[in-house]
């Protein structure tokens, strides 16, 4: 019984315009119609969109296998005549032969298989029926039977040779319970082999399904049900294994981590007192090369190099030591603005006052962001507390706790004390920590600058100065009323005083101020 074929031929000539195109196809289609057996076959377009409409490219036609020879030949002789780049599909059940060509030659081999027959075989199709079915369920039921029985009828085979086929298709094993029954003893089987070679190489990779599921595959088991059965065996074997080993290995396990704790946690003591020891030896070299300078000489910092290398201290822990035991011999000089106070320090330690002071104004500026501009009320409470301590502790340090803004809070405290007008306070600070005189008629008090007093002899609380509250430098030295009150405010808010100090003014300081007002002070 002829078979039906599905073909599909499109024009993909890329030269070809649309006219053309579509008196090409009308030219195929009439050509396969004269053909015989060809009269009844109806032929349908294929469309595409080109240069925005809709064009016949080609046809798609269903005709019985018997005239497939003869249709493969007229398009040799179409392709003889004119050679098009043609598309060419045969779909014959599940098979698909395709071919793009323009040669009548690349046919012949397509002409040759399908006049062999080889491309239409019943058997072939039978027995590809029946293994569909075998493999569904694992054997043939009754219905899949009475199907098969059909299409041997169709195809024309005789009962005999569709048994025959039956039994190939099902393989020895003719129902499931057969053939799941074979492959759970073969499973087990397989599983106790493992379990044997355990003994010999217990954690050597093995999976056996590969072997199992051409087993299964052979049999025409269906692999879900042989996969499930193989999943079985392989859990319990999974959990007999896991149990084996964690026997096996966890007393071991625990006994070789807690070996390596307790060496671990000696090697980590031992190099953490060998490191102490070393930190305490440089430590103690520092303090030896920096007993009386802020920075080691030439030769013992060559001594301290050697001992940093001997010690296996880094070039940064050595600085970092060095650094501290400069602080807590000379005065710390933290910063929370990033500021560098080591230059206030040492000048601070050479008693050089007024190159202090001077280094005091640029540091406040630069925690402040200033750029040489005065600080006002509205920027003095950026100075953060840190910086505040560290200028202050410097000054206090290096001046006996002569000089420093825990002087002056005291000396600002005592005119509190004295003097009850907010006004005349602040004049009184200034005259007892000697910033100005006291004013007459034709005289403000205002002192220059470079009249204060730059040595131990000033004042308590003279130094270091608040130029950097100064508006103008040129001429006096004078600061306003409202920013001295910000400074004042915001020293008392960052270092509060916590007992109440004796006046900290000189026994020569005037308290009470003569002369008349003044508009800057």
């Amino acid at each position: 019984m002829a078979q039906d074929i599905a073909f599909s031929i499109k024009f993909v000539d890329s030269q070809l315009k649309r006219d053309e195109l579509d008196s090409e196809v009308h030219y195929l289609i009439e050509d396969l119609r004269d053909l015989e057996g060809m009269g009844q076959v109806r032929f349908n377009p294929i469309l595409e969109t080109r240069e925005g409409a809709e064009v016949r490219v080609g046809t798609r036609f269903v005709a019985p296998s018997n005239v497939m020879g003869t249709i493969l030949r007229r398009l040799r002789d179409r392709l003889y005549h004119k050679p098009l780049e043609t598309w060419f599909l045969c779909q014959i059940s599940d098979l698909h032969l395709q071919i793009q060509t323009d040669r009548a030659d690349d046919l012949i081999d397509l002409m040759a298989t399908a006049q062999s027959g080889l491309l239409f075989s019943p058997e072939r199709d039978y027995l590809a029926e029946a293994e569909t079915y075998s493999r569904t369920q694992g054997e043939l039921s009754p219905t899949e039977l009475d199907n098969l029985a059909l299409l041997r009828q169709r195809l024309g085979l005789s009962a005999e040779r569709a048994e025959l086929l039956n039994a190939r298709a099902v393989g020895p094993y003719k129902t499931q319970a057969d053939k799941r029954r074979l492959f759970d003893e073969t499973t087990a089987a397989e599983f106790s082999r493992l379990r044997q070679m355990d003994a010999d190489q217990p954690f050597a990779p093995k999976d056996p399904w590969p072997m199992l599921q051409e087993l299964a595959e052979n049999l025409a088991l269906p692999i879900p049900d042989a996969e499930a059965m193989y999943q079985k065996h392989w859990q319990r074997y999974s959990d007999e294994t896991k149990r084996k080993t964690e026997q096996q290995t966890a007393k071991a396990s625990e006994e070789a981590r807690l070996a390596a704790e307790t060496k671990a946690k000696g090697d980590r003591q031992k190099q953490a007192q060998q490191a102490r020891e070393h930190l305490e030896q440089y430590l103690a070299l520092c303090r030896q090369a920096m007993a009386s300078s802020l920075y080691p000489s030439e030769f013992d910092q060559g001594r301290l190099d050697q001992a940093r290398r001997l010690l296996d201290l880094s070039i940064d822990e050595a600085i970092a030591l060095e650094a501290t035991v400069r602080n807590e011999l000379y005065g710390s000089i933290e910063s929370a603005a990033g500021v560098d106070y080591s230059r206030l320090r040492e000048l601070l330690h050479q008693q050089a006052w007024q190159e202090a002071d001077m280094e005091t104004e640029a540091v406040i500026l630069k925690a402040l962001n200033r750029d040489m501009q005065p600080v006002t009320v509205a920027t003095v409470q950026r100075l953060p507390a840190v910086d505040l301590a560290t200028i202050d502790a410097l000054w206090s340090r290096y001046s006996n706790k002569r000089f420093g803004f825990k002087a002056q809070q005291q000396v600002h405290r005592s005119q509190q004390q004295v003097q009850q007008d907010d006004r005349q306070q602040w004049l009184a600070f200034q005259q007892a920590l000697g910033w100005r005189e006291p004013p007459s008629l034709f005289f403000q008090g205002y002192r220059p600058y470079h009249d204060l007093n730059f040595s131990l002899e000033a004042p308590m609380g003279h130094l270091p100065t608040w130029r950097w509250c100064c508006p103008n430098l040129s001429d006096r030295y004078r600061l306003s009323l409202d920013v001295m009150a910000a400074v004042i405010h915001h020293l008392n808010e960052c270092m509060p005083l916590t007992t109440a100090p004796t006046p900290a003014v000189d026994p020569a300081a005037p308290t009470v101020l003569t002369g008349g007002p003044t508009r800057a002070v």
